[in-house]
């Protein structure tokens, strides 16, 4: 895959998931210093955002009346206050919509658990349909939560049928065998926090039956607190390095949620598609002339002061309902579809109508909006079972 189809499918995905936890770090910290940008020309890659979440195993519990989706439905509109007074979003790399994902969800029978001295985890249920697995579950820390911690973060590893999964990277960079997480308190609660850990995997580990999955957390930390190493400042470790919690279950895809559309609409070296959709995820794929990216033109402008100079066209297709509304990006790594072409992840579409808008974010009016250069419809009512 070239790089600069690479681009087309990333432009308007935000930070790699493997740069989450510098990003919080940096967001989160009291005294952090200014951030410079060094002057680019040409068309770079934009950073990837890869959402993950997280569960673990070991004995069987009592299956809770209400699921881990469940209590996540309000998860967007819940917020925080950082210690420096700023209020922000419980989780903000978080934009499953879960009151879709909730009612296509299967609760296991037996909710699957673990515990160490630090922390306990069960896993109580799990959205798959054949390449995206979803797992939910709830955990609480050993000693109480003195802190206060309202968001944790966390990495596990995920084995399928023995064979480990790591989260592919669409530029083929390796960068960690791990999947990310996070957790929220509960509503109301002092000690009790519910997650999510999003995985779509990539081709060869994807399944359309029944698999035992194997997870592994290696890793819980907070942003909301911080300690001193080695001269740098680290996220409060709530969960050693070296410790783990580990679980096993059952997963058996359901590939009816998913639904092939395939719509594609081409005009004047502009495209857009819709690969399938489903009630976790929509994905699509844009196109536009090779023109704007072997273009040379430069532009200027100012940035805190100093000028700065990068390439005069840089497109983005950001995608809209029928209503005129964003469809939020999931922020997760570009997808591998077939014969090597890679989708963004969206949330599913309420309307059969959506527009994808091709801007340039290297010119903006008056009013700060972007330069639009084309739009194309798509009609997919005619979705095929």
């Amino acid at each position: 895959m070239k790089i600069t189809d690479y681009n087309k499918v990333t432009d308007r995905i935000s930070p790699s998931e493997r740069c989450r936890r510098e990003v919080l770090d940096m967001a989160n910290r009291k005294n952090r210093e200014k951030i410079t940008h060094k002057r680019i020309k040409g068309r770079t890659a934009a950073v990837i955002i890869g959402l993950a979440v997280a569960v673990c195993g070991g004995t069987a519990a009592v299956a809770a009346e209400r699921g881990a989706f469940d209590k996540l439905i309000n998860k967007r509109d819940r917020t925080i206050i950082l210690d420096n007074g700023v209020e922000t979003p419980i989780d903000k790399f978080d934009y499953n919509d879960y009151s879709m994902i909730a009612p296509n969800a299967t609760q296991f029978e037996e909710v699957k658990s673990a515990s160490n001295d630090y922390f306990t985890v069960e896993l109580d249920s799990v959205y798959f349909d054949g390449m995206e697995m979803i797992l939910g579950f709830s955990g609480e820390l050993a000693d109480g939560n003195e802190l206060g911690l309202s968001t944790l973060g966390f990495t596990t590893s995920l084995e399928i049928q023995g064979e480990k999964v790591a989260p592919e990277s669409a530029d083929g960079i390796w960068r960690s065998d791990n999947w990310w997480g996070t957790f929220v308190i509960d509503e109301g609660a002092e000690n009790s926090f519910t997650g999510s850990m999003t995985c779509v995997l990539p081709p060869e580990a994807r399944f359309d039956d029944t698999a035992q999955i194997r997870l592994s957390i290696n890793n819980i930390w907070t942003n909301e607190k911080y300690t001193e190493e080695n001269g740098q400042t680290k996220s409060w470790q709530v969960m050693p390095a070296g410790e783990k919690l580990e679980l096993s279950a059952e997963v058996t895809a359901n590939t009816d949620l998913v639904r092939q559309v395939d719509c594609t609409v081409e005009d004047e070296g502009f495209s857009a598609t819709v690969y399938s959709i489903t009630p976790a995820m929509m994905t699509i794929g844009y196109d536009y002339p090779q023109w704007y990216v072997e273009n040379d033109e430069t532009t200027t402008w100012f940035e805190n002061g100093e000028e700065m100079e990068g390439p005069k066209y840089s497109i983005i297709g950001m995608f809209y309902d029928e209503n005129g509304e964003l469809i939020e990006n999931l922020q997760i790594d570009p997808i591998e579809m077939a014969d090597g072409i890679y989708a963004a992840g969206l949330q599913p579409p309420t309307t059969d109508t959506i527009y994808c808008r091709f801007y340039n974010k290297q010119s903006h009016d008056e009013n700060g909006n972007m330069e639009l250069i084309k739009e194309l419809e798509l009609d997919i009512s005619g979705l095929r079972e």
